[in-house]
């Protein structure tokens, strides 16, 4: 390491040693800088958790949930440890999978779908408006209202790729159409008095589980081959990645992005007839509260397992979800603002720890790892205020500390330490 006595320059050194990077210290410019030790650009160790699969950053929601069983294990064993307390969170929530089953798609693709609750609602209200008022046969009525959702999807994908209206703003406003058709078509009232044929869909299969649970399973395992074992899962993946990008490389992103909004229109119209023949009854607001749960687990399952969109963290999101749920209602800690309250803190806390992952391991560098220090940093940050060390005056051997501001150039590049 060599030193010039004038300057006090120390050159900075790179040692490559078995694979690892050691860094030295450098000093310039009467400035002490350090480069990271475990920056992920130029570290090549392997992580010291040995099994990588097992970490909480990839099944966190595993975790999550054992503790949950824990928890609710000691508080309230004598409901709790019972196969029936499982089995209804199952059964009920199997329409909410559906639903963000399909919104996996979109937003997969890179655009969102805020009208799937409104979607469902819709559905639900049109084939138990033609089995009730009009005594259509159940085959017909259920193809009337999955047509509902391809047409519903149809509009989706016309505002966003030809109209080229966001689509957030787009689905918001098809979701405020659709319900006030939903109001419309029921008369603001509840629509009862479905046929029994109808109601035997979501009949018990096996085990005390109904053939909802069987219907999310098919859906589920036909979404995950298409994710992870088709040409078009990887081009769903490669148009929300980056549109031009993809489109450069030879995609036709706009096919994507129509398939995928009618794709989302389609389960939620699925899950809208499932509803229905569920509770036997249906109004025009019954779709509303799959809106934030859906979205809470999306979002939280794409931190886990492959930090991306995926079935299986999308699944166990909504079955760790609704058990704690399910856990603090049986303890007597609220039974109305419990579900949003943690679907609310589930929606933050996975964009976030999402946004933080792509920050800390996604090739930047750490925020509060940086090699600049020293009183005019924070955080890493040079900052456009603030007391500067200017040298050594021409009149005096001493140094002076001046305030320095200058509104023009924040990131004060003209200025030598």
């Amino acid at each position: 390491m060599k030193i010039n006595e004038k300057t006090g320059e120390v050159k900075a050194r790179l040692v490559l040693k078995k694979n690892k990077v050691t860094r030295r210290w450098r000093v310039k410019y009467e400035r002490t800088d350090r480069l990271d030790k475990i920056d992920s650009r130029f570290d090549t160790r392997r992580s010291p958790f040995k099994l990588k699969k097992l970490h909480p950053r990839n099944i966190g929601v595993i975790y999550l949930y054992a503790v949950a069983w824990i928890l609710f294990s000691i508080w309230v064993p004598s409901t709790w440890l019972t196969w029936l307390t499982h089995r209804s969170v199952i059964n009920q929530q199997s329409i909410l999978i559906v639903v963000a089953l399909g919104l996996l798609v979109p937003l997969s693709a890179g655009v969102f779908d805020l009208s799937i609750a409104a979607t469902v609602s819709a559905s639900a209200v049109t084939v138990s408006w033609l089995l009730v008022d009009h005594k259509w046969a159940v085959v017909p009525a259920i193809l009337v209202a999955l047509t509902l959702g391809v047409l519903i999807g149809t509009l989706n994908a016309f505002l966003i790729v030809r109209v080229k209206i966001d689509s957030f703003i787009a689905t918001l406003g098809v979701s405020s159409v659709l319900t006030a058709y939903s109001v419309w078509r029921s008369g603001n009232r509840s629509i009862l008095g479905l046929p029994d044929s109808f109601k035997s869909i979501t009949d018990e299969f096996a085990f005390g589980l109904t053939r909802t649970v069987v219907i999310a399973i098919v859906l589920a395992t036909g979404l995950w081959f298409m994710f992870e074992h088709t040409p078009v899962g990887r081009y769903f993946f490669a148009t929300g990645g980056g549109r031009d990008a993809a489109r450069l490389a030879g995609i036709h992103t706009d096919r994507f992005i129509s398939g995928a909004m009618i794709t989302s229109a389609v389960f939620s119209s699925v899950a809208g007839v499932l509803l229905s023949s569920q509770f036997g009854s249906i109004q025009a607001q019954s779709g509303a509260p799959y809106l934030l749960p859906s979205f809470s687990a999306a979002f939280l399952g794409a931190t886990q397992f492959k930090r991306r969109f995926n079935v299986f963290g999308t699944v166990l999101s909504v079955i760790a979800l609704q058990s704690g749920v399910k856990g603090l209602q049986l303890a007597g800690v609220g039974s109305v603002w419990v579900e949003s309250l943690f679907f609310g803190c589930a929606l933050i806390i996975s964009v976030g720890l999402s946004t933080f992952q792509k920050r800390v391991h996604g090739g930047q560098r750490r925020w509060w790892r940086r090699e600049e220090s020293g009183p005019e940093y924070l955080l890493g940050r040079l900052l456009g205020w603030g007391p500067r060390k200017l040298g050594k005056s021409s009149n005096s051997e001493t140094e002076k500390n001046e305030w320095w501001h200058d509104p023009s150039d924040s990131e004060a590049h003209h200025h030598k330490p």
